[in-house]
């Protein structure tokens, strides 16, 4: 029995190119799979620290959208209200990071950045952004959010 090795190997050629084609294929699957994931952490990230967020609000009876300038605070209270709204936009700049790389879409951003101007409604809110030390492009894309609400 005579064995025609340019077939076989021309065969085996055929076969791992074939192999190579299947496990791209494969690794592609799964690189789609991994990105949702990690669009799914990153929101629910996002959401746990806005609820943590919330519920600081309720826990303490402390709303940056619900208090005035006129209203008066505890310097206690002064004070936890100062670093929710710092919290808040600590949890916006993340969103932002998250939208500028790509993880977020436009839509998810802008829902993140809606409560805003209820946020910064009051001086003593907005006396924040003195203060506050994050990316100077995010934040002027919070003081545009805010100058267009009050206008």
């Amino acid at each position: 029995m005579d064995w025609n090795w340019t077939a076989i190997s021309a065969t085996s050629d055929i076969l791992a190119a074939i192999a190579v084609v299947v496990s791209l294929w494969l690794v592609a699957g799964q690189l789609r799979q991994n990105t949702k994931a990690i669009v799914a952490n990153s929101r629910q990230g996002l959401l746990d620290a806005d609820l943590g967020l919330i519920s600081g609000f309720i826990d303490h009876a402390l709303d940056p959208h619900l208090i005035s300038d006129a209203d008066e605070l505890t310097p206690e209270d002064e004070r936890r209200m100062t670093w929710m709204v710092v919290k808040a936009l600590r949890v916006r700049e993340c969103a932002w990071h998250q939208y500028k790389s790509g993880i977020l879409d436009e839509q998810t951003w802008q829902s993140y950045m809606e409560p805003v101007p209820g946020i910064f409604s009051s001086a003593r809110a907005r006396s924040v952004l003195e203060f506050y030390t994050g990316d100077e492009v995010f934040l002027k894309a919070v003081r545009a959010r805010i100058a267009a609400n009050r206008d």
